[in-house]
């Protein structure tokens, strides 16, 4: 796999697990996050195996950063060919509270996480979007929510930008399609690790929604993620990662 593969949002459980997943396949990473130092981190790691890679400290709601280590990429790789937005979060993943109902919330805590998980996809097309249009190819994965689609209480900040990033990837999937680029989003589900953001414990009932019987994992994320970057007559799709029906 000679492509060159920009990873937002690449430290956390999820978004870890995809940047090694990409670099097992012999991608070239660029491992985004908001700390430098745990970015270098796991792009020592994925040095050590079979891809190569590098570190870049970028806030999603940084649009100049995020239009710098695009053109970082370019010079150093010459394209970008994938660009996934993993980062983002509940209000309990992204301060440490616990979440709220919806008058609970402070204005402050509204727009953080709106913010991070809507703002900030739209920053990162934004920054990658005219490189993309100048190769005439690319492919945009965002990480969205079943929350999104059908919302649980204590998460109405999180289900409403949610439902944003399903409704921005679909547009933006409409006006980059005459270039080539594909823009997908993928709907995780309640992947087992989460479990810790709820009392390590999953609701029974949620599992029983399952048609397995069970959740999946970061390493079945991982795997799809990759996958889905080779397509080349998919866009505008939003994907549900468990076996739950919406």
């Amino acid at each position: 796999m000679e492509r060159v593969v920009i990873i937002i949002g690449a430290t956390g459980g999820l978004g870890s697990e995809i940047a090694r997943r990409f670099g097992t396949a012999g991608a070239k990473v660029v491992v985004s996050d908001i700390s430098l130092q745990a970015a270098e981190k796991l792009s020592e790691e994925i040095n050590s195996s079979q891809g190569q890679s590098i570190a870049y400290k970028a806030d999603v709601l940084n649009y100049e950063e995020l239009k710098n280590m695009v053109e970082l990429t370019v010079k150093k790789w010459q394209k970008v060919d994938v660009l996934l937005n993993a980062a983002g979060g509940t209000l309990a993943m992204l301060t440490k509270q616990n979440n709220k109902l919806l008058w609970e919330h402070s204005e402050r805590e509204w727009d953080l996480v709106v913010n991070i998980n809507l703002k900030g996809v739209f920053n990162c097309i934004k920054a990658v979007a005219p490189q993309m249009i100048k190769q005439r190819d690319g492919h945009i994965i965002l990480i969205a929510s079943g929350s999104g689609l059908r919302p649980g209480k204590l998460i109405s900040s999180y289900a409403a930008a949610k439902a944003g990033v399903i409704g921005l990837m679909k547009a933006a999937a409409r006006e980059l399609g005459e270039y080539n680029i594909k823009v997908n989003g993928v709907n995780p589900g309640l992947i087992t690790h989460r479990s810790m953001f709820m009392g390590g414990t999953i609701p029974d009932e949620y599992i029983a929604e399952t048609m397995l019987g069970r959740l999946s994992t970061a390493e079945d994320l991982a795997s799809f993620m990759v996958n889905l970057s080779q397509t080349t007559s998919t866009s505008g799709q939003i994907f549900n990662l468990d076996s739950r029906s919406f």
